[in-house]
């Protein structure tokens, strides 16, 4: 899909890939350092519309008894031969962030994700984003590109968004799990599967579950 020369006075903005808490001038505790280190950014790329429309109908034959592909998964290195971003996209995309310095950690064998590393201000050159320092009313300091991501037009095409530019991720809901219950009939103490999430009950899927149901 990368099929014009990369142009880097012509830009695509990645929209949504702000956190809110960059939006609100209060938080903003100003830029980081320009030698600051982002070891672990993950840029996720777009397959083909050909390729994506392959992919619905695998996934389709794959939960139909009647077709030769039922069940017949595929391995992550097969996944990202077959369904994965085009290699030429890929290795534009990668060329293009090495040219502004920015290191490639690691193409996953999926061949949609590109774990990469560098510092705020090759960052900055490569797209185009400020780097701040956040303090949450609660206290809490994070770090967090202030708008969102720009990138030469010619590889949006091949580019869905920069995931993890700052490091506000999701926290999991707590939940705390009943206590193990006494079956008197088989005499045996036994673990309920089921914990309560906000006052609704919510069941427990344990690996012998995922075996019964696979």
């Amino acid at each position: 899909m990368v099929t014009e020369p990369i142009d880097e006075s012509k830009l695509a903005t990645l929209g949504g890939n702000t956190t809110p808490a960059a939006t609100r001038p209060q938080n903003d505790r100003g830029a980081v350092a320009d030698d600051m280190r982002f070891d672990h950014l993950l840029l996720l790329l777009k397959r083909d519309p050909q390729t994506a429309a392959d992919l619905k109908e695998y996934i389709e034959a794959l939960h139909n008894p009647a077709s030769p592909e039922f069940h017949h998964w595929l391995t992550p290195e097969d996944m990202g031969a077959r369904y994965g971003a085009h290699p030429q996209d890929a290795e534009a995309v990668q060329q293009w962030l090495k040219s502004h310095g920015v290191t490639i950690n690691q193409a996953y064998r999926n061949g949609l994700v590109l774990d990469v590393a560098g510092n705020a201000k090759q960052l900055r050159e490569a797209f185009h984003v400020e780097m701040h320092n956040l303090v949450l009313p609660n206290g809490d300091k994070h770090i967090a590109n202030m708008t969102d991501p720009q990138i030469p037009a010619a590889l949006a095409p091949a580019v869905e968004g920069v995931i993890s530019l700052h490091d506000f991720f999701p926290r999991p809901r707590r939940t705390t799990p009943k206590p193990i219950a006494f079956d008197r009939e088989a005499l045996k103490w036994r673990p309920r599967f089921n914990v309560s999430d906000q006052g609704f009950p919510l069941n427990v899927v344990a690996p012998y579950d995922f075996a019964t149901i696979y």
